[in-house]
């Protein structure tokens, strides 16, 4: 008979001295590389039986979907993010739209999107709201005959009643959002020939139930949401090796392995040992970056003259263009020996201090844009390909192009009174997103490049287009452009309209809220039940350290107000009201929040302020609502500038909210000064 298993026969390493040590050695061997992959593989198995099952192409939510899809069952990427879908974080992403994505359901009639989630969810948020919202809101905007297609679908397993409520409250406000930046530009009827009925999102998970055969979607394309991981609730050390989600947060753990290089060695790393594969992946690692190759530059449309790339691809292509910019931390010597003058280097370090050396460098591509002799093509490259170029692409793309620019030219500096602003700024940004989705310029390049562009005038530029001629045929035809010269002459008087001022931009706008204000409240009342009346007081808006979870919000006030209203009837009473104002300046945005019990943590999203722009007084228009129950909330900031024209200074504002529904219905119009 053999000897049960004793205490004393358990071995552990010499440092796993107490408990505590001991389950997190257990832990991290369960979590082990091989581990892993194996997890992957198997995974992989599943997502094999969906496609094939639903007979559509495989689409990767990068980075962890591709992890689980082999190179050649790929049939492109997707860029959904997580916290788009977070509580009380809704939204709907202007900055990727995912438009590639309709490419391939309008040819396929559907696709399957793959992604994965760590231990203790069913799915990732981005499956079970942030993409469901992407097609709620598409639908109503290029469908909105098909009223019947533009409710929101939420799988019920994970988003509740109220959440799902909350979520279809906003799609009114998301739609405004995409309206409003179709109208700068993006193709509205390009993508509604993409589809020929809308879009439904399905959810498919390793509990479901697959069918026999593919089946026939005949009122909308099937956006099948797959989720590849089998949901763990308890710890993986009781899974007996698998790990759930383990394709997520490759950075952490896959020491420079990616999923390309995982499945074109995957016999290979599946049969290495634990001990040997650090050293495997090390070279795999290190081929991979010696053989640079097969890649393209990207044309950035609807331009025919800017294209990104890596550094490394472009010292491959540097015959093909006329002239190259490159950003890194030392100069290409072949290149500069090769262009000569064409050639322009930006020196900026890696990570976000390059982004933040952008900033003093960009002047350098100014200069070199005006000076340039007519060109046909221009490659901007970086270590990347996503960060640092993209910001110099967009630069380059405001100061030099219309709306319909082909070609660029060369032309001396003259006055020009249009400037450079939020709105083409997005504009030209959306071109390089929608021509390169992965493309993932950082925060901090966006602020470097937004920086440079509204605080410094820019010499306007020739450009050169494609006209038809007589005889049918494109002949080239030089057009002007100005974009905001700098001026010799003295400064305009103060009393010059603000139209003619610096733009408004969203952080200089909630920068100018800080500090006291004198409050007067016109509140008119069109309920029998609710009192009309004025209010008069004090309110303040007191800067601290944002205490949202959600890492780019980059700056909070608490609003605090108090004084007396006195109803039409003569009756006083003291009030107030807290709010709680964020800023996130990776997508100029406000939000508004309302104010818990204890008086200073958040307890809901009120709304989002967007739509921003000038009327015809010059003053910064910014709009943003929700629905409570039955009763809808609309709000409308008007902001105005001191005669100083400084962007933060802001002279007096205005805030008009209106409630409207059967339990309420009345208007307020707030006066702020100082």
């Amino acid at each position: 008979m053999k000897t049960p298993l004793q205490t004393s026969d358990l071995l552990f390493t010499t440092s796993a001295t107490k408990f505590s040590e001991t389950l997190k050695s257990i832990k991290r061997s369960t979590l082990s590389i091989s581990n892993r992959l194996r997890s992957i593989e198997q995974d992989s198995q599943f997502v094999y039986a969906v496609a094939d099952a639903y007979n559509l192409p495989l689409i990767a939510n990068e980075r962890c979907g591709s992890w689980y899809i082999p190179p050649e069952r790929k049939a492109g990427s997707a860029y959904f993010k997580s916290t788009d879908g977070h509580i009380g974080e809704w939204s709907f992403s202007l900055r990727r739209l995912n438009t590639q994505v309709l490419d391939v359901i309008g040819q396929h009639d559907g696709c399957i999107i793959v992604d994965s989630t760590r231990r203790g969810k069913r799915m990732p948020d981005a499956l079970s709201k942030t993409i469901p919202i992407w097609c709620a809101v598409l639908n109503r905007a290029l469908f909105p005959e098909q009223t019947n297609a533009h409710q929101l679908h939420s799988p019920p397993i994970s988003v509740s009643g109220s959440e799902h409520s909350q979520i279809e409250a906003r799609l009114r406000f998301f739609l405004g959002q995409f309206q409003a930046r179709l109208q700068l530009g993006l193709p509205l009827s390009a993508f509604r020939e993409k589809l020929s009925k809308p879009l439904r999102p399905l959810w498919v998970t390793q509990e479901s139930i697959l069918p026999a055969g593919p089946s026939a979607f005949d009122a909308f394309h099937p956006v099948i949401l797959c989720t590849a991981s089998r949901r763990v609730p308890g710890g993986e050390v009781s899974e007996g090796g698998y790990i759930q989600g383990a394709g997520d947060d490759s950075e952490g753990w896959a020491s420079g392995l990616t999923s390309e290089l995982f499945w074109q060695n995957k016999e290979r790393l599946m049969r290495t040992s634990e001990e040997d594969l650090p050293d495997l992946i090390q070279e795999l690692v290190e081929v991979a970056c010696s053989n640079v190759a097969g890649g393209k530059p990207i044309l950035i449309e609807p331009t025919a003259v800017f294209h990104l790339s890596t550094t490394d691809i472009a010292a491959t292509v540097c015959k093909e263009f006329d002239a190259i910019v490159s950003c890194g931390a030392t100069e290409d010597a072949g290149l500069r020996e090769l262009l000569k003058s064409n050639y322009l280097h930006l020196q900026c370090t890696a990570g976000k201090l390059g982004s933040r050396d952008l900033r003093g460098e960009l002047h350098k591509l100014n200069d070199f844009l005006v000076s340039r002799p007519p060109v046909k093509s221009i490659l901007i490259c970086c270590s990347t390909g996503k960060d640092l170029s993209v910001g110099v692409a967009l630069a380059a793309l405001c100061m030099c192009c219309d709306d319909n620019v082909l070609f660029l030219g060369n032309l001396k500096p003259q006055s020009s009174t249009e400037s450079i602003t939020k709105a083409l700024i997005r504009q030209r940004l959306s071109w390089i997103m929608t021509s390169h989705p992965p493309a993932n310029p950082s925060r901090a390049t966006l602020q470097s490049v937004n920086a440079f562009l509204m605080q410094r005038p820019c010499p306007p530029v020739a450009i050169q287009q494609p006209q038809p001629a007589a005889n049918g045929h494109l002949q080239e035809h030089v057009r002007l452009v100005s974009i905001e010269a700098p001026s010799a002459s003295p400064p305009p008087d103060r009393s010059t309209v603000l139209q003619a001022a610096r733009p408004f931009s969203t952080t200089g706008t909630f920068h100018g809220l800080s500090g006291s204000w004198t409050i007067n409240r016109t509140l008119t009342s069109y309920h029998s039940a609710l009192p009309s009346g004025t209010f008069t007081g004090n309110a303040t808006f007191t800067a601290r350290t944002p205490t949202s979870r959600v890492k780019n919000v980059d700056a909070e006030y608490l609003y605090s107000e108090a004084g007396v209203f006195k109803t039409n009837t003569g009756l006083e009473m003291h009030a107030g009201r807290k709010y709680i104002y964020r800023l996130q300046t990776g997508t100029e945005e406000i939000s508004v929040w309302f104010v818990g019990d204890d008086g200073e943590s958040a307890a809901g999203l009120g709304w989002r302020l967007g739509s921003d722009q000038l009327d015809d007084h010059g003053k910064m228009v910014m709009k943003g609502g929700h629905l409570c129950g039955e009763d809808q909330y609309d709000a409308r900031y008007e902001f105005q500038r001191n005669t100083d024209q400084q962007e933060s200074s802001i002279e007096r504002f205005r805030l008009i909210y209106q409630v409207k529904g059967p339990r309420k219905n009345y208007l307020s119009e707030t006066w702020f000064t100082r």
